[in-house]
């Protein structure tokens, strides 16, 4: 939830400070390749609010998910809370990684050469994949 204000609060900060233009888009490695109205600031914050929005409603229904495995009378409470952790943990990593790309636009806007670096995709890719990874082994090992 303290994301999500931080999205927000960057964005009204920003407002002021920034220039009409500011890059809006990046290639893989980093380097910004689209332009755009500062309106798009907005766009992160109701973007992240509405995926904490939606996978908090859908982690109510966890009797609804896809499971690796086979939920039994035994393992289902313990399979539930396994899957509504994992979208718990996704939840806030989606929020957290929002907040660092509105944080370097805002920094980049007035920059000369933006670039949110090479390492943004690899790291960001690892930290999604690498939670889901976590969780279904979890899943696996409380079969």
């Amino acid at each position: 939830m303290v994301g999500l204000v931080g999205l927000f609060g960057i964005a009204i900060h920003a407002w002021s400070t920034l220039p009409d233009t500011i890059p809006v888009h990046f290639r893989f490695d980093g380097q910004a390749d689209g332009w755009g109205s500062k309106k798009v600031l907005w766009l992160l914050p109701i973007i992240g609010l509405a995926i904490y929005g939606l996978l908090t409603f859908i982690s109510r229904y966890p009797n609804t998910f896809n499971y690796p495995v086979v939920i039994t009378e035994q393992n289902a409470s313990r399979q539930y809370q396994i899957a509504c952790s994992m979208l718990n943990w996704l939840k806030s990593e989606m929020v957290w990684i929002f907040v660092y790309i509105e944080w370097q636009i805002f920094h980049l806007a007035t920059t000369k050469n933006p670039n949110l670096g090479v390492w943004f995709m690899p790291v960001t890719s690892i930290i999604i994949f690498a939670t889901i990874g976590y969780w279904l082994s979890q899943s696996f090992l409380a079969r």
